[in-house]
């Protein structure tokens, strides 16, 4: 049935025990009803998982309330980026401290992303499985042991698996240490910095250089598949977010979860609230990447810049994947790459095309740190020039500049400056 007021307000408490009353229309959210109460309550499983989150009582929260929290837990949850909340028991001697109750409380006490907290819980359970074991009562042994048996499965989660231990170890050791009651061990991480040393990862380089760039890029350009029979907001989605990508740069997580609130059509400029630095982006477009989005606000149906393609839109979840069409258009060109590739390759171009290094940074939202870069903190560049920049950009993909061709570069920098 589809739940509505009074369809809630006439459920009936049981007798005994609990019954489940779940929307037809909203999959996943339901109302509870025991023998004293109604709950609102919000369902679903991602990656096997089974997430059930109570929203509130009936009695407490209007349903209109209700379904529209309901929906933001499920897009959450289905986008994977719902945590659950952490439960961790009090712990009189900070010797007893598990490895679960550490991160817990580390997780609690940082604010950190969910596509973060996921990560560092894959180290945990998926790498060391060391949950129940009392942090300070690990060895350096142990410690070295593990690190040896993790590298043969991946040399990176190695690193970061037992890199967080050690973090974890220091934060523990601050807050429970004192004067009164020191804990006196040292950390036993510190072992790998004087054995085995820590793997060396070789930086990916990975990027869509000239013989393979126009090729890839008309592939991209001309991809068809059923949605495009649509004419709806989930029309060509997955091309859209892979040209955003290659256009400007940015970050996977950043273009999927781009809202309309945050795109100025008539300035022509986006902004990423919160990036990975922690800090708002704000920047221009090129004028082809701004004619896509034009395009698509007139098919707009939720908040989403790029809605998810495999559910309605009265959902209002965004776009998470696009691995259908990287691999498709890879086997046409024989060229595989992931969405960071084209950060890598939109780097390489700037680079290319000579921009100025403090243009390049401001594009891929590298900050500068002050006590480094004095310089950086004063450079302050115009949105004029960084929309050129972009529109050259564009350009290279489009082979109306070959940024190989240095002079022709020069050139047509002066022109579009100019007419700026």
């Amino acid at each position: 049935m589809k739940l509505n007021k009074s369809i809630v307000d006439g459920i009936p408490l049981t007798e005994k025990g609990q019954k489940m009353y779940r929307d037809s229309e909203l999959i996943g959210f339901a109302v509870r009803a025991t023998n004293k109460s109604k709950t609102y309550i919000a369902e679903r499983r991602y990656k096997g998982e089974l997430y059930r989150v109570t929203i509130g009582k009936t009695t407490d929260l209007p349903f209109t309330n209700a379904r529209a929290k309901a929906q933001m837990i499920l897009a959450k949850i289905a986008n994977g980026e719902y945590i659950k909340e952490v439960k961790f028991a009090a712990v009189n001697d900070p010797l007893d401290i598990t490895v679960n109750d550490a991160l817990a409380i580390y997780l609690e006490n940082n604010d950190f992303r969910p596509k973060t907290v996921n990560q560092y819980k894959k180290y945990f359970n998926g790498y060391l499985k060391w949950g129940d074991k009392k942090l300070f009562a690990i060895t350096k042994q142990e410690v070295l042991d593990k690190f040896i048996q993790v590298s043969n499965l991946s040399e990176s989660s190695a690193n970061g698996s037992v890199s967080l231990l050690g973090t974890l170890w220091r934060y523990m050791h601050v807050l429970h240490s004192t004067d009164e009651k020191p804990i006196l061990k040292t950390n036993p991480v510190e072992v790998i910095n004087v054995t085995k040393g820590w793997n060396k990862i070789k930086s990916r380089e990975r990027y869509l250089h000239k013989d393979v760039i126009h090729p890839y890029y008309n592939a991209v350009l001309n991809y068809k598949d059923e949605l495009n029979l649509e004419n709806t907001a989930r029309s060509n989605t997955n091309r859209d977010i892979i040209l955003f990508c290659m256009y400007t740069g940015c970050r996977k997580q950043e273009v999927c979860g781009l809202k309309w609130n945050d795109v100025d059509l008539k300035k022509g400029n986006i902004i990423f609230l919160d990036t990975k630095n922690g800090n708002d982006h704000s920047f221009p477009i090129g004028n082809h990447l701004l004619s896509i989005l034009k395009e698509r606000w007139l098919l707009r149906e939720n908040d989403w810049v790029f809605p998810a393609t495999k559910m309605p839109t009265s959902w209002n979840m965004h776009a998470t994947k696009v691995d259908t069409l990287l691999n498709k258009v890879g086997e046409q060109v024989k060229f595989y790459v992931s969405l960071h590739d084209f950060r890598r390759t939109f780097a390489t171009i700037c680079n290319l095309l000579r921009f100025n290094i403090y243009v390049t940074k401001r594009l891929l939202n590298h900050t500068a740190r002050p006590r480094i870069d004095v310089t950086g903190g004063y450079v302050q560049i115009p949105d004029e020039e960084l929309r050129a920049c972009m529109n050259m950009v564009e350009a290279v993909y489009q082979g109306k500049i070959d940024c190989f061709n240095y002079q022709a570069v020069w050139d047509e920098r002066v022109k579009e400056l100019k007419a700026g």
